[in-house]
């Protein structure tokens, strides 16, 4: 009966390349500088196959004869293990939190306001996922999910919650997809909220100008030039955001009725928006050269990507800032430089103050959602008529510096 090996045995034989049998056609193939694999041997449909068990020491004789056995019972069967083994890879393969992220992706991409969005998304996966982008989406822990938000909880907080909504919505999407079983490890009630260190919030407002300042704004802005001067001022005038501004198309505006429709997949709340327009907001509209109806009527300067950018409208109040006077700059109480969004608040202030018209109508001018839920349900009207007195009131105001 010939001998069969043992692991003292399988040791000593790492240092003379050749194949040792174990029986049960279990072969040690030792090769040059001492590297040696198992190799089953069996016959199937008259066909002689050779199946690789693995490395030896990483798989142990032990492992390696289990092994053995388990395929060799598949052959009696009348299965090939070696088709058995690749068709078990092939269901049990899970895709990657990467490709569950860039299908979760392209599925809302068209839900997204804007190519910047999904830009945001892409990136940050990036940028903090690393570890896990590779690893199957069935595999992800809940300590994965800590490891890469703990170095960035407390630094950069509004980073990480952002982070932690976008893995948990597409670990979601891989739950719904049936590719995962386990529960979410990024949801954060009931989980997280316990495990991740407290951060004290504070809410900090954009940087907005004293309304009472806007009068001495407004008129040196009119001696700036430039697309960017002019957009800003229009920004101003209708006290929109700067997406809904920059992104502003041709077929948006009705000169006729003197309006700006805003189409609802541009507006933070989803809902289409009309805008009154005073004379001093036409006349900058009409300073612009008129486009075809889907062209941007403030356009950048970039080929790739014409719509201006947000920084293009801040660089003109960096500049102004730069050749005023001492003290004659312009900033918010806290010292921090005016941002073009902060002119939205500008705005209200001065119409809680000054305008005399009900709160709402300025709310529905900034197109906010009312904050009593059975208040909104009842005003259906969006008061266009006391709105477009209430902006030509704003702009009569700030011509009067």
């Amino acid at each position: 009966m010939k001998t069969r090996l043992n692991d003292l045995k399988c040791k000593s034989l790492l240092k003379t390349p050749g194949k040792y049998g174990d029986g049960n056609n279990l072969w040690l193939v030792v090769g040059q500088n001492q590297l040696a694999k198992w190799v089953l041997r069996y016959t199937i449909s008259g066909h002689r196959r050779e199946m690789g068990l693995g490395t030896y020491p990483q798989v142990p004789l032990k492992d390696a004869r289990n092994q053995a056995l388990l395929h060799l019972n598949e052959v009696r069967h009348g299965r090939d293990p070696i088709n058995e083994r690749a068709t078990r890879a092939l269901v049990s393969q899970k895709p990657t939190f990467k490709d569950c992220a860039d299908q979760y992706i392209t599925n809302q991409r068209d839900g997204w306001r804007n190519a910047k969005h999904k830009q945001q998304w892409a990136n940050t996966i990036s940028q903090y996922c690393g570890p896990i982008l590779k690893k199957p989406v069935d595999q992800i822990t809940q300590d994965d999910v800590l490891a890469i938000l703990n170095p960035i909880w407390t630094t950069k907080n509004e980073t990480a919650s952002r982070l932690r909504g976008r893995i948990e919505k597409i670990i979601g999407y891989a739950i719904a997809a049936k590719h995962r079983t386990e529960a979410n490890p990024a949801i954060l009630k009931g989980s997280l909220e316990y495990l991740l260190p407290k951060v004290k919030r504070t809410v900090l407002h954009r940087p907005s100008l004293p309304w009472r300042e806007m009068k001495r704004f407004w008129s040196e802005l009119q001696t700036q030039g430039g697309k960017a001067k002019d957009a800003l001022a229009f920004l101003i005038l209708t006290a929109a955001r700067s997406s809904e501004v920059r992104e502003m198309t041709w077929k948006e505006v009705d000169f006729a009725n003197a309006t700006w429709t805003v189409p609802g997949h541009r507006m933070k709340l989803g809902v289409t928006h009309t805008v009154p327009l005073t004379t001093a907001a036409i006349k900058f509209l009409k300073s612009q050269k008129i486009g075809a109806p889907d062209e941007f009527v403030f356009r950048g300067n970039g080929r790739k990507n014409p719509t201006m950018s947000d920084m293009t409208l801040a660089a003109v109040i960096k500049r102004m800032n730069k050749k005023a006077a001492a003290g004659m700059g312009y900033y918010d109480p806290d010292g921090r430089q005016a941002c073009p969004h902060g002119f939205r608040s500008s705005f209200r202030i001065w119409a809680a103050e000054e305008s005399g018209l009900p709160r709402d109508v300025a709310e529905f001018a900034l197109s906010h959602k009312l904050p009593d839920e059975v208040e909104a349900a009842y005003q259906r009207s969006t008061l266009f008529v006391k709105r477009v007195q209430l902006m030509q009131d704003w702009s009569t105001y700030l011509a009067s510096a």
